[in-house]
């Protein structure tokens, strides 16, 4: 009996350390989401307060004011979907890992309570 629960203590240690490992990476995959989306935000405002002026001033040599700022927002606004999109992605995946590593754990921990019991 001594030698059962030293086997399925042994069991738990190992599924529980691959849960540790598994939610680690999943915390990793949502950080960088979280990056992405500040590097998203951060580039747009950058691209903004460098480029603003000199854009306005040279397409307003061509078009009228309210077009070049309609345009504007546009390219603006394409840029932020794109990396908000990138991100949340990023999130949806660190989500799933995470759901499938408690899952992997409540069914180890399912397997042990069966094996301890004698199912």
């Amino acid at each position: 009996m001594q030698e059962l629960s030293q086997d399925v203590i042994a069991l738990v240690r190992e599924d529980v350390a691959q849960v540790k490992a598994e939610l680690v990476a999943a915390v990793a995959e949502g950080r960088r989401g979280s990056a992405a989306l500040g590097a998203g935000g951060v580039l747009g405002v950058l691209a903004l307060l460098a480029a603003q002026e000199s854009v306005i001033r040279a397409l307003e040599r061509v078009w009228p004011a309210q077009r070049v700022a309609g345009v504007l927002a546009a390219a603006y606004g394409a840029g932020a979907l794109a990396f908000a999109g990138y991100g949340r992605a990023r999130w949806r995946e660190a989500r799933a890992a995470s759901q499938e590593a408690l899952a992997c754990s409540l069914d180890a921990v399912e397997q042990a309570a069966n094996e301890l019991s004698g199912k």
